[in-house]
């Protein structure tokens, strides 16, 4: 059976055989990712980086005490991650706003997590070569490809690899019998730095917990193994407790979702995502995105029992496994323990509630267990010289799948373009490629996905957007009815009021625009062209003087905004004396 070594210290890492293929191994993955240094921006990079006012050196302190997403407005206090804010605000310092750069720190924090996967794996497996190709899998497996791929998705690698830093230096510490306070002080800091990098780092403590656990000798009933027991994990715990008081204060108030998912739904799902995510796991083809994957609302289905049979069957089998084995529960605890949040569907979107990227971690787990099979059967069969060769194809083939899986992140269209071919009836695939496509100014193929996008989850997002595609295109009827179907649901979105307003000045109505150009000001005073419009359609109904004020305001606002200046200029050398 598998054998996982718990009790004596690995040996260091300094024999040529050990390091060679440790440093080849990194090699690859650099070169399985190396086509990405050519992407641009995508999905969610724009607002957080490029797009982003906050991201300064001066800013620092507000990075700290808002939550990832303050720099847009309206959006869910979910996250705080002021680590992530900041190595971003780092690489646009040394970089400037290159994105290429940026992905080539991305592929480097992804080999950072798997360089440090490797001496955890390590410190659990008996040897270096189940080492090297548990560290083949986590590197290589293409689940990996979304963080290793998407600049706003390095969080999961950073996370990881503080938390595997934390991992290890806590097994120092607890190895050391004479001065391992510093070493418990530098795991916790290592903890801390991970909370601050992605919330999944909660889960540690529970780790090294069933990590101690199976560590703790034979007398695991003593009042002493359990008093131990206690004051190593007492520190995280504090950690923790002193990390959601800062978030809880930074977040305020204004922390939550507009989720309708409920509670009882989240739990009814949870057995999906986990078979969901083990089948991407033995089958990583057709990787997405997004997926056509939806919430259990009642147990009363087939399908349902069939999952939780087949989960509670899953779950017997490990028992079994593992208690022939007890360590092994080590690698189950990184397998399951990072899934765990991915479970409160209420923190996330509706309707999109499984990504790739929620693995990331949890892939150490799948690489723990696959890795200690691996080296039982070189000690059941230590003959047989295939073994080797097929752990090299093994990762050849996952370099192969994981190199032509991230040439879907290139740009917007090409990944949303996936997106809808693997998952058409997700709301969130349809919007997303829409915008993609609007962005390119391809408004009459923009169109149709918004549509589809509403009719899947009705909103006022894809009624919005779906209005501004069709009034680009020159479908204005079409564009005022979604645009009226966006203000049923959000009467003070001042996108479609602005909408309705430039609708009428190009049908040469004037006068009816104003009244729909003031309501998108009142409710969103500064924004980009609002004023222009306003003093257009003023001075189209002859109210000169106020027009001149409108432009004037623009200019104030919006001093790069050629047009009204060359109206201003218009307006006032006819408005001179003598003219």
């Amino acid at each position: 059976m598998p054998q996982l070594k718990a009790q004596k210290p690995p040996a260091a890492l300094s024999t040529r055989s050990e390091f060679l293929p440790l440093a080849g191994l990194l090699f690859a993955t650099l070169a399985t990712y190396a086509s990405t240094f050519t992407f641009g921006w995508v999905y969610d990079d724009p607002p957080q980086i490029p797009q982003n006012q906050n991201l300064e050196w001066s800013r620092t302190g507000f990075l700290f005490t808002h939550q990832l997403w303050a720099s847009m407005a309206g959006t869910d206090a979910r996250f705080y991650r002021p680590l992530l804010t900041l190595w971003f605000l780092i690489s646009k310092t040394v970089f400037g706003l290159n994105p290429h750069w940026f992905h080539v720190t991305t592929v480097l924090a992804h080999l950072a997590a798997s360089a440090l996967a490797f001496f955890v794996a390590r410190a659990l497996l008996e040897d270096a070569g189940s080492a090297l190709f548990a560290t083949a899998i986590f590197a290589l497996h293409p689940l990996q490809v979304e963080s290793a791929s998407w600049i706003s998705s390095v969080n999961d690698s950073l996370a990881a690899a503080l938390c595997f830093a934390s991992f290890l230096i806590y097994r120092k510490a607890r190895r050391k019998q004479n001065n391992s306070t510093g070493w418990w002080i530098l795991s916790g800091i290592f903890f801390l730095l991970a909370l601050f990098t992605k919330e999944v780092s909660v889960v540690l403590p529970g780790i090294i917990l069933v990590d101690l656990w199976f560590n703790r000798g034979s007398d695991t009933r003593s009042a002493s193994s359990q008093r131990s027991l206690l004051a190593a994990i007492s520190p995280y715990a504090a950690i923790v407790l002193v990390w959601l008081a800062l978030r809880s204060w930074a977040l305020g108030e204004t922390a939550g979702t507009t989720s309708a998912t409920s509670w009882t739904s989240c739990l009814l799902t949870a057995p999906k995502i986990f078979l969901f995510d083990l089948y991407r796991v033995l089958v990583p083809v057709g990787l997405s995105p997004q997926y056509d994957f939806h919430a259990v609302e009642s147990p009363a289905s087939g399908l349902f029992l069939l999952v939780v049979i087949t989960v509670i069957a899953l779950a017997a089998v490990a028992v079994r496994v593992a208690k022939r084995d007890p360590l092994l529960w080590v690698a189950f605890a990184w397998l399951i323990l990072p899934m765990i949040p991915t479970f409160n569907l209420r923190w996330m979107n509706q309707d999109d509630f499984v990504h790739d990227r929620y693995m990331y971690m949890s892939m150490l787990g799948v690489a723990l267990l696959a890795s200690s099979g691996y080296g039982w059967i070189r000690k059941k069969w230590p003959n047989l010289q295939l073994l080797r060769s097929l752990a090299a194809c093994i990762a050849v083939v996952l370099a192969f799948a994981s190199a032509i899986q991230s040439q879907y992140w290139a740009n917007d269209v090409i990944l949303f373009s996936r997106a809808v071919s693997r998952a058409p009836d997700n709301e969130w695939a349809q919007l997303n490629y829409g915008s993609a496509l609007s962005a390119r100014g391809k408004f009459a193929e923009a169109a149709p996905h918004f549509v589809r996008s509403y009719e899947l989850m009705p909103g006022w997002r894809a009624a919005d957007f779906a209005g501004f595609s069709f009034q680009q295109s020159g479908d204005l009827p079409q564009a005022e009815q979604w645009f009226k179907a966006a203000l049923l649901y959000n009467p003070s979105l001042a996108n479609a009021w602005f909408g309705m307003g430039q609708i009428r000045l190009q049908q040469h109505l004037p006068e009816e625009a104003i009244p729909y150009l003031k309501k998108a000001l009142a409710f969103e005073p500064t924004a980009d062209g609002f004023h222009y419009e306003m003093g257009t359609a003023l001075e189209q109904v002859s109210q000169k003087s106020n027009a001149i004020e409108e432009y004037k305001t623009e200019l104030q606002l919006h001093p790069y905004q050629t047009g009204a200046q060359k109206a201003l200029d218009r307006l006032q050398a006819t408005s001179a004396p003598g003219r």
